[in-house]
């Protein structure tokens, strides 16, 4: 008979504070055997409390007199297995609820990296992933039939369900790979080191699938990144929020309940501080109480209570709840599950792949002596009210349109309603120039920062445009964005910018998503 493995590999330098943790939420430690080089530790919950029924209180009437109130009870069991001659060899198998507490102490990406060197690519039937270009954070797909090397720019798999590519040892059923790997198998418990010699043995092999995903970033990167988070957070800048499902192991958990939060944290002399959040959460309160308590010198000491009538209270670490990009070096990393991450290869290859489809038209240099001149003469001849003559961007339209018979759109503001009454309307800037049908947005400037935000503001306005939220009367059939780069740029992804490629991305999505066409500029500023 077969029975269901879930079984995740324990980061060695964790194991004391995971065997903390699972006695902290009522495990109990049972019995310890010993078979093929491992010991296997079994921890079982033998008094289990009970939650509330929530709607027991609201339907009581229609219960019998002699009814006692109804107690859910869960029993949940975690088995450790250690290898003796190496113990930096440890697998823990969940049972029940138990995979709620392993994610802070194992390898995240165990079973995703397992999957690469022993799954049968167009096998899957169930995908979810994460997305960083356009609209879509997450998604879970399934499949009739798998297309093979079928994944988008931008998207990063985190949990797949699919068969072994070798049947002879693994067997034909269907396997699923996340932060842990769950698999039917026909052996008994005392028998699972056989599993674990054959998972040690694949990871030797070579890689036959390549999926865009996540890899995790040394200790030494994360502990600095950490440390940039926490002034990040202090200015303000980031995400954070509640995702409507993430993965645990290898279940996929939908969140249908709404929080009050609680932020508390330990400040550097061991005191515990707290502020109440209410019914949302925002990076705004976060940043406040992080300025109003500046001794609060370690992220890894910020929590956030989660309190619901119905199903009790938890704390979650803030990192866990985070989207933050941060450039460190070359790189960018993203945190997941409270883990610094940063993109493989496969990712950049699907993106790269994705953006080099873009028509690219290398364009005129921007000369600086030339707008000197330019900016000499508008400033002997300058009227009350210009403020464009220190902006190059102003002189570098009008030349292309004065030349070309573009049509100058730049600093034109067009009004939208505001959202709230007796509120001044917005202002939008739809776009620089336009063409036979070309919108395009003109920027000039090395900070990559501010390239971004001409990218954003471009998506803006197509979309404004697009859903007549702003009056734009002239044809459109293409949307444009022309850069003006100080390095000699030939095409978009010689810009050493992971967010600046993940922007032009998403814009892309938005851009054909409209059906238009989308197209890039590119000129050199010679200084």
């Amino acid at each position: 008979m077969a029975n269901t493995y879930n079984i995740y590999k324990v980061k060695p330098a964790k194991l004391d504070k995971l065997k903390e943790k699972l006695i902290s939420v009522g495990l109990v430690e049972q019995k310890t055997l010993q078979k093929d080089g491992y010991l296997k530790t079994f921890y079982f919950s033998e008094k289990v409390e009970g939650n509330e029924v929530w709607w027991w209180k609201t339907y009581r009437n229609f219960f019998n007199d002699n009814i006692e109130e109804p107690k859910n009870t869960f029993n949940f069991a975690v088995l450790i297995c250690q290898n003796i001659s190496e113990p930096e060899k440890i697998f823990a198998v969940s049972l029940g609820k138990s995979h709620f507490y392993l994610s802070k102490f194992i390898q995240l990406d165990f079973g995703i990296d397992l999957a690469l060197h022993m799954a049968d690519e167009s096998s899957i039937l169930l995908k979810k992933s994460r997305y960083f270009t356009g609209t879509k954070r997450q998604d879970v797909s399934s499949y009739q039939q798998f297309q093979v090397n079928n994944y988008e720019a931008g998207e990063s798999v985190d949990h797949i369900k699919l068969k072994a590519a070798n049947k002879t040892v693994w067997g034909n059923r269907n396997i699923i790979f996340a932060d842990s790997i769950q698999m039917d198998m026909d052996k008994q418990p005392m028998h699972l080191p056989e599993i674990f010699k054959i998972i040690e043995a694949s990871f030797k092999d070579d890689q036959i699938i390549h999926l865009p995903k996540l890899e995790s970033a040394n200790a030494e990167i994360a502990k600095d990144l950490d440390i940039q988070a926490l002034t990040h957070l202090r200015d303000g800048e980031g995400n954070v929020g509640i995702d409507q499902f993430h993965v645990s192991g290898v279940s996929i958990c939908f969140s249908f309940h709404d929080y009050d939060y609680v932020i508390k944290a330990k400040n550097s002399e061991g005191k515990l501080l707290s502020k109440q959040l209410g019914n949302t959460m925002d990076i705004e309160a976060i940043s406040e109480f992080l300025v109003d308590n500046p001794d609060i010198d370690d992220i890894n000491n910020v929590t956030v209570q989660f309190k619901n009538e119905d199903i009790g209270r938890f704390t979650r670490n803030l990192k866990e709840l985070l989207d933050m990009p941060i450039v460190w070096g070359d790189q960018q990393y993203f945190l997941k599950n409270g883990e610094w991450f940063f993109f493989n290869q496969v990712f950049m290859d699907y993106l790269k792949r994705s953006l080099i489809a873009v028509e690219v038209i290398l364009e005129e240099q921007l000369i600086e002596t030339e707008f000197a001149a330019w900016q000499t003469n508008k400033r002997a001849h300058r009227k009350a009210g210009d403020d464009k003559v220190d902006y190059r961007e102003a002189y570098f339209n009008q030349k292309i349109c004065n030349e070309r018979g573009y049509t100058l759109l730049d600093r034109e503001l067009t009004a939208i309603r505001s959202l709230g009454k007796k509120r001044r309307d917005y202002q939008v800037e739809v776009a620089d120039i336009y063409y036979k049908g070309e919108i395009t947005s003109v920027k000039i400037s090395k900070k990559k920062t501010e390239l971004i935000y001409n990218i954003e503001q471009s998506k803006d306005s197509i979309t404004l445009i697009k859903n007549n939220a702003i009056k734009f009367n002239k044809k459109l059939t293409s949307a444009a964005l022309w850069f003006v780069f100080e390095e000699d740029i030939k095409t978009i992804t010689d810009v050493n910018s992971i967010q600046f490629l993940l922007a032009v991305e998403a814009w892309k999505k938005l851009v054909t998503g409209y059906s238009l066409k989308p197209k890039i500029y590119i000129s050199r500023h010679i200084k």
